[in-house]
């Protein structure tokens, strides 16, 4: 019987041998040469949100002339947006007393494109430079020459539409419509039409660009009730009411 023991014990041991020396080599491979799957797998990395910011553009509206406070319609929605956390912060390019040309020429800016390009919330307040020229264009009021003011304001606007929606295909971007504040004047109540014109464009353009129109003509009725003493700007409630309309336009994106 023991002489059975010996090639049993021989052969369990040339088994084992073998089997540990492809076990050493395999070892061995993986460490000089690890395997595909093991270098390619990628890791999971929470890419990087886009935007944070609501930029504001425009003329005197969006800097807050005529606020007690200095608050804007824009300076409300911002804090109103950051409490909300929809944007991390608010930053104002507006300039007052600019005009549709005034902020072709600031879309123009290198610096300007790329803030824009990186917000997430864009407002625009134009255009009432242009119609109203201070008061001139309603105490001298030329129904031709309001008319080319109109078409040439509106051209422009349509430029800067596009230049936003190009620049940032993703935010949000709303317009302020204009209100007409020398309804009092003799002039006035003939631009109440016209102002409705004007509103009624920049909607059609609104909805060609994906923008927001926000309208402000029903929340001045009353010059000496919804003006601030210059019964040009807006008041504080004013200010506020238009920051309201237009977080309630933002609010339905998100």
């Amino acid at each position: 019987m023991k002489r059975y023991l010996w090639p049993l014990f021989l052969i369990v041991s040339l088994i084992l041998t073998a089997v540990f020396g492809y076990g050493f080599a395999s070892a061995y491979n993986d460490v000089v040469n690890p395997p595909k799957r093991a270098v390619l797998t990628p890791t999971k990395e929470e890419l990087v949100k886009k935007g944070g910011t609501y930029v504001a553009l425009g003329d005197s509206l969006t800097r807050g002339v005529g606020a007690s406070n200095g608050n804007s319609y824009a300076a409300i929605v911002g804090r109103k947006l950051v409490k909300k956390d929809r944007v991390e912060r608010f930053q104002n390019l507006a300039v007052s007393g600019a005009r549709t040309e005034d902020l072709l020429k600031q879309l123009k800016q290198k610096e300007v494109r790329r803030t824009l390009s990186q917000a997430k919330v864009i407002s625009v307040t134009i255009g009432g430079n242009d119609l109203f020229n201070r008061g001139e264009g309603v105490a001298n009021f030329n129904a031709k020459k309001t008319a080319a003011t109109i078409a040439t304001a509106q051209t422009n606007l349509a430029k800067t539409f596009k230049i936003l929606r190009k620049e940032n295909p993703d935010a949000v971007i709303f317009y302020v419509g204009l209100y007409n504040p020398f309804r009092a004047s003799e002039n006035g109540q003939a631009f109440d039409a016209i102002v409705q014109e004007w509103n009624a464009k920049s909607r059609t353009l609104g909805l060609k660009y994906d923008i927001e129109i926000i309208d402000t003509f029903n929340l001045v009725r009353d010059v000496k009730r919804d003006l601030s003493s210059d019964q040009f700007h807006p008041n504080d409630s004013t200010y506020e009411d238009i920051a309201n309309a237009a977080i309630l336009a933002v609010e339905k994106r998100f």
